[in-house]
């Protein structure tokens, strides 16, 4: 109990030397009863989760939100949920490009209509621009796009879906 006049720091190097072996490592502690490679695939989960709800509140601008009924929250939530669904299905067709970079991509991937039907594209032409058109079969870069071109696409992916249910 009484007070001391002297203070004295120790360093224990020896200490020091055993911890430095986990550097770079991350501990997880749980009460769940798995084995290690269990637990490291629910952590693994766990971090695709975080990555979503941190895409959606970046990328997606979805905060703040100023809705108080419960309807209006949970369409609210619907509508985040289905952009970010679709959203990770595009990256898993257009793979190695960062979030930013796709939505930054998508975002400017504007058409100027010149006539009733009739747009001109008003993007900047990229690598990731052109792969979205190989990918998704066809192509918003040409000169001109006229109504019967976005009829013809939008047939295309009644077929499409029509292959699918068979």
């Amino acid at each position: 109990g009484e007070k001391a006049n002297q203070v004295q720091y120790l360093i224990d190097k020896e200490r020091i030397k055993k911890e430095e072996m986990f550097d770079g490592f991350y501990g997880i502690c749980t009460d769940l009863e798995a084995s290690p490679l269990e637990l490291i695939k629910i952590n693994k989960n766990r971090w695709e989760i975080e990555r979503c709800f941190r895409e959606m509140k970046t990328e997606f601008q979805v905060r703040p939100v100023y809705v108080r009924r419960e309807d209006r929250i949970k369409s609210h939530f619907l509508v985040c949920f289905l952009a970010l669904l679709v959203f990770r299905l595009f990256k898993q067709e257009i793979p190695g490009y960062s979030s930013y970079e796709s939505i930054k991509t998508l975002r400017q991937f504007n058409l100027a209509e010149i006539s009733a039907g009739d747009y001109i594209p008003i993007f900047q032409r990229t690598d990731l621009t052109d792969k979205i058109h190989d990918s998704f079969g066809f192509r918003l870069d040409r000169e001109l796009i006229t109504q019967k071109y976005f009829k013809k696409i939008y047939k295309q992916t009644k077929k499409e879906k029509k292959y699918a249910k068979n």
